[in-house]
């Protein structure tokens, strides 16, 4: 029998199998309808975007107010900017007269004349201001935000260990930096033959971690509290469990708490293998730690 059940506020059912709750990377495989989109959620999206699509966005931005404002300069005619060049087509002129007024870098080269040229700089030199100040803000708070780099082992194991069996896997900190004051929470999900989800929590033999300088083995006991106790790699597969990882930590190094989170399906958990050793002491007896070697398992008995 499975133990108490955990409602993460998820949803629970289902109208057939399902790919993976949790993704590689931490992120869910769910998809919300019903909710409208608002203006207050810009910065929380944009905070959200990798650096690559965040970079792409604010030069697609960019590009796409100039050329909007540059046509806006045609419409009220080249002939109103006063020192542009006459090697260039008009478009340009007027792009290029849009950059500088944009970006506030206003070589004096260029300058407007007329009434409705001028509102045209005024609107365009205000939304300048105001988008620097936007973009500015986002790409800081992207930038500053702790980017954890945390590596899991490809696999998950399921060892025998005295008269019972535990589930392990391993993770260490890709980086250089100390991490202090780990936890981990462990749960099982599982889904019944009515394709409803259930979460289960794993009691952990050692749940934290004051210091985290090399790998940790996260052990837990399958006895018999355990929602895993005599279960078999086929029931498992046709209940599709799902181990969920997340675990909390301290960065020194920006003084902030870091969050990740990993999972591992019913196929990637190895039966009746152990961990091999990730670390050594050289010549000079320096502890040698190798992240390459993380994933290795041999088989048991």
């Amino acid at each position: 029998m499975f133990g108490r059940t955990i409602d993460l506020g998820l949803g629970r059912k289902y109208a057939g199998r399902t790919k993976r709750l949790m993704n590689k990377d931490g992120s869910f495989n769910i998809v919300k309808r019903g909710s409208q989109p608002r203006l207050y959620d810009t910065y929380q999206y944009l905070n959200s975007l990798s650096v690559e699509r965040l970079s792409v966005l604010i030069l697609v931005i960019y590009l796409f107010i100039n050329i909007l404002f540059a046509l806006l300069y045609l419409w009220c005619g080249v002939e109103n900017l006063h020192g542009i060049d006459p090697d260039l087509p008009p478009f340009l002129n007027a792009f290029f007269f849009s950059v500088q007024t944009f970006t506030t870098v206003g070589y004096g080269v260029l300058s407007p004349y007329g009434v409705a040229v001028n509102l045209v700089v005024t609107i365009e030199a205000f939304l300048g201001w105001v988008g620097f100040a936007i973009i500015t803000g986002v790409v800081f708070s992207r930038f500053s935000k702790p980017n954890v780099r945390i590596l899991y082992s490809d696999n998950a194991v399921i060892t025998p260990h005295g008269e019972g069996k535990t589930l392990e896997f391993r993770l260490a900190n890709k980086r250089n930096n100390m991490l202090m004051e780990m936890e981990a929470r462990v749960l099982l999900m599982v889904q019944d033959e009515k394709f409803e989800r259930h979460y289960y929590n794993l009691k952990l033999e050692q749940a934290s971690l004051h210091f985290f300088p090399l790998n940790w083995t996260i052990v837990h006991h399958i006895d018999e509290d355990s929602p895993l106790y005599n279960r078999t790699p086929a029931e498992l597969e046709e209940l599709r469990a799902e181990v969920l990882i997340m675990i909390k930590g301290y960065d020194e190094s920006f003084g902030q708490y870091i969050h990740s989170r990993f999972s591992y399906l019913y196929d990637e958990i190895l039966w009746n293998a152990r961990f091999k050793k990730v670390y050594e002491a050289d010549a000079e007896g320096e502890t040698v730690f190798n992240l390459l070697r993380l994933h290795e398992t041999e088989p048991v008995g």
